[in-house]
This record gives structure tokens, sequence and C-alpha cells, in this order.
């Protein structure tokens, strides 16, 4: 019998009904005949594909490459196109999809979260027209099979809700060993059982999640859902202090004198503008394939000073990503790790260092967007999970403290070990870029929670703005400074200990009103601290 290539092209349309209910949950997937996608052609493809429909590939919330596959989901957008039109774009393109990307396209489809892992990575071959049939056949048993056993799991899982209260209630009172791996696997069940509940509910369990935080944060009822809490009501004390007493006083003084004299505080700034660190070369972060993972090339790397990410794990074989680990006292450990805003390509970047640092507290100083201008990819889902790569990042609470920050909570899990953790992030939403916070008092109590979840550990933060330098280098000078004087330090140079951070990381503090912001957050913070003292 003749043999004859087989292209299959999966289309199954029937999930648009979804995006009528205002949330479109289903993933679309594209299946190459590439041994192995990069990352880059992956990106190539999506943004043939969304030009078609007149739409940009930032328009997409999920891009994912795995083998010769990626995944993807589309969010809200003006032309109201669901991730099932996007799909049927790619059928109906398919040969000028692959004359513009030299990529072959063996499959195209639709399915929900639970069922990715399970999508066939189906490679071009060649088979009699018989074996064909027979696997026509053998698809449409596993789909009547799929059906059975979701219909099946719906209605276990439904069992299972009130035996999963009964848990939830009596795990505070369990001083066993497995309480943590019980209340992860608890989270998970949870938020699996909330995500088909929202299409009935968002209104009521959005309104649930942003009221429910860990009490680790909370030093207070919390508030109802019809309210919202100002800042001077969630304001912290500051942590008690190893400073001395005179030692403070002439420290404030000093700082108060020298934000008054202006031409003091001119010359200063123009001796940090001319500072040049040595070695200063970034040669790798300017490279053909890593300039693309850059937001600005203003702001790369240094050779001698960048974290590296392990190859054999990272989605495109690459160790490279914006991010610079920031010592303070230690040359061997990292106090801090400061890092740009991910781009919708170096989302799973992000996440590898995030795992691979042991990190378990990220602040992030800037809105997603200013004035139109996108400054961060949502690296995080939300509600529910997502997978980046071989990460799964579940967000099991969002906390609005104030007008100007809030804490959002995730449980990571990385897909090849099993292995977990908790991720706390902090958002600060009101500082522009290039600008300053509209007071010191908000940006001080907002550092004042994330070292009360931080107090213990001893792994990096992630610290990120935009583009790593300008925010985060002020964020970053100020808790470095404020932390030395409650160790007892007898002397402080903030202008040295921005020399010492710009040895690290190119362009940290990038204005002289950010540098003047932070003699002024210093100086309140340490009067503040000497009210508080005995």
């Amino acid at each position: 019998m003749k043999e004859v290539k087989v292209k299959t092209q999966l289309v199954h349309v029937a999930v648009k009904e979804f995006s009528s209910r205002g949330k479109d949950r289903h993933f679309g997937y594209i299946i190459t005949g590439s041994d192995s996608l990069t990352s880059s052609q992956g990106s190539e493809l999506m943004e043939r594909l969304t030009e078609k429909l007149n739409l940009h590939v930032s328009d997409l919330t999920q891009l994912s490459v795995l083998g010769p596959a990626l995944t993807f989901r589309i969010g809200p957008n003006p032309k109201n196109v669901t991730t099932a039109d996007l799909v049927q774009e790619a059928v109906q393109q398919k040969q000028q999809l692959e004359k513009e990307t030299g990529l072959k396209i063996v499959e195209a489809g639709v399915s929900d979260r639970g069922s990715l892992t399970e999508i066939p990575v189906v490679k071009t071959t060649r088979v009699e027209s018989g074996q064909f049939l027979f696997l026509s056949v053998l698809c449409m048993i596993f789909i009547l099979v799929a059906l059975l056993v979701s219909t099946t799991f719906f209605c276990l899982r439904q069992r299972s809700h009130l035996r999963l209260k009964e848990k939830l209630s009596s795990l505070g009172t369990d001083t066993s060993t497995d309480a943590t791996a019980t209340y992860q696997e608890l989270c998970r069940q949870r938020m699996a059982i909330r995500t088909s509940e929202r299409v009935e509910r968002p209104e009521t369990l959005r309104n649930s999640r942003l009221n429910s935080v860990s009490s680790q944060f909370s030093d207070g009822p919390a508030a109802s859902p019809s309210t919202r809490s100002s800042t001077s009501s969630w304001c912290e004390e500051p942590v008690p202090s190893n400073m001395d007493i005179s030692t403070g006083h002439m420290i404030l003084s000093y700082m108060e004198d020298h934000l008054k004299n202006k031409n003091r505080l001119e010359r200063e700034w123009e001796a940090l503008c001319s500072y040049q660190a040595e070695p200063g070369a970034w040669s790798v972060g300017h490279g053909e394939q890593n300039s693309r993972k850059n937001r600005s090339d203003a702001v790369v790397v240094y050779d001698h000073s960048r974290i590296t990410l392990k190859v054999e794990n990272n989605l495109g074989n690459s160790d490279y990503i914006n991010a610079s680990p920031i010592m303070d006292h230690d040359p061997r450990n990292p106090t801090y790790i400061s890092s740009q805003g991910p781009l919708l390509s170096t989302v799973a970047d992000f996440w590898q260092m995030v795992w691979e640092s042991g990190c378990v507290v990220v602040v992030m100083l800037t809105p997603l967007s200013e004035n139109g201008v996108k400054q961060c990819h949502p690296y995080w889902p939300d509600e529910g999970s997502d997978v980046y790569h071989v990460y799964e990042v579940n967000l099991v609470s969002e906390h609005i403290w104030c007008e100007d920050f809030l804490v959002r909570s995730f449980y990571l899990k990385n897909l090849q070990t099993n292995e977990t953790r908790t991720v706390t992030q902090f958002h600060f939403l009101s500082w522009m870029d290039r600008g300053i916070p509209n007071s010191a008092r908000t940006l001080l109590d907002f550092r004042r929670k994330v070292n009360k979840c931080y107090r213990g550990r001893s792994c990096p933060i992630i610290v990120h703005c935009s583009d790593g330098a300008g925010r985060s280098g002020t964020y970053i000078l100020i808790d470095m400074v404020l932390n030395r004087m409650a160790k007892g330090a007898k002397e402080i140079d903030i202008a040295a200990t921005l020399e010492h951070l710009r040895d690290q990381r190119a362009g940290m503090v990038q204005t002289k009103e950010q540098f003047e912001f932070g003699l002024t957050a210093v100086a309140e913070e340490v009067n503040a601290i000497l009210k508080a003292l005995p």
C-alpha cells in the first residue's frame, strides 16, 4: 500500500463558548516539526500569528516552549480575540506561517490546563492509510474516555469539598511534622476548586481572595471587603535596633544638614555621576543572543557580577538573565539580587532564578505600565496557577494593604523534582519611572513589611523595577544603610555606599532626586528609631 504523509490539524472550536463568560481559561498549542524549538523561534512564530489578527505578542498572557511544542493563552484585547480564534487562524494560515518562519506546523489545537501535559508531541511521519484510519478511531475513543474521566473527577471533587473544609479548619492545631506539606497540598486543592467556582461567583471570590492574608503580615483584623484600609492604619513600628543613641543623633544631624545644603548635595551628585566602576565590562549582556533579553541597553549586567542560570535547566539553553547579585559584607553570599522586570520571553528565566537562588521574597517597585508604556510583563497568574517551563506558580492570596502597595503569596513548584516553596511578592504601585514615591513614610512602612516577612532568612531578596537600576537601586541603598545602622555601625557614608552598589550593577540610583529621596528616607527612619528607643 502506498505511503502518504499525515498532517494533523486539530481545533476544538467548542471552547469558544467560554469566552462569553468573561474569561478564556483554555490554552492553545502548536506542535512543530522541530526537534527542539527555541524560545526565540516560538516568540517569532507567535508574533507572526498575532500580527495576522492585528494583535501583538504582548497581548499573550502566557507563552511556554517545551521540546517541539509551544503553549499559549491570550488575554483581554481590543479585538476580543479568543485563544480558539488564534488557533483557528494558525490552521488557516499554516502554509504562510511555515513559509515566514521556516518551521513545519504539525498540529494546532486548544486544551484545558490539566490536559496540557498530555498534549502529544506529534511529528510529521509516513504511515499507511490503514494506520491513519486506526489512529482516527483511537482518538475518538480517547476523547470519549477523557470526557467520562472528567465527569467522574468532577463528582469526586465536589464530594471531597466538605472533607477539605474540615481539614482546613483543623490544620491550625496540627503540630505534626507533616503540617506544612498538608497545608501546601490543601492550597493546591482549594485553588483548583475555586477556579471552577469562579465562573459562577467571580466577584464574591475576588473579594474573598483580596482579604485572605496570612497572619504573618497582619497586626489586626482583616478589613471588610467593602473597605480599603488607609496607609496609617497599617503602619509598622520600627524594628528594635542596636543603634547607639548618641551615634543616631549625630547621623541625623549630619543628614539634615546635608539635605539643607543644596550646593553640597549637587557637588556630591556630580561626583557620583563621574564615578566609573572597575572592571566595567559587559560583553556577555551585549552578546547577540543575550541583547534581546535586555529592556535597556544602558542597564546591562557586568561580566564580573551577574546571576548565572543552570544551562541544563533553562528553556533556551542559556545561562543569561539581566540580574546582578548585590553584596554587602559577605562577598560570597549576596544580600540582594537587583533584576530588570521580566519580559514575556524571560518569565521562565525569572522563575528559574527565584528557584535556583533560594529566594522567598520578591520586591516589585513598578506598576505593570505607565502612560501606555509597559514596564514589566505580569510574571504571575491573575488567578489559579500557570506553568512557566518547569515551574508551576499558584497564586494563593493577594491582599491590598493600602493605595500604594499590595502583597501576593505564591506557591512555587518545580515540576522536575516535585519540590515546593512559598514565595511572597511585595508590590509597590505608586513609584513612577525615574521619579520618587509620594512620601518617604509610605516607602518606609512598605520596607518594614518586607523585612518583617524576611526576618531570620539568609537567602537574597530579589528587588526589581523596570530596568532594575533606578528605583531598585534607591530602595537597596536605603535598606542597606538602615540595616548597617541597626547593627550598630558607627560611621555611615551614603555616597560611598552608592559607589559600592554601582561597582556591582550599572546605573543604580538614576537621578539626583532619587539620591536626595534616599537621604530623606534614611533621616526619617533614624528619627523614628530614636523616638522608639527606651
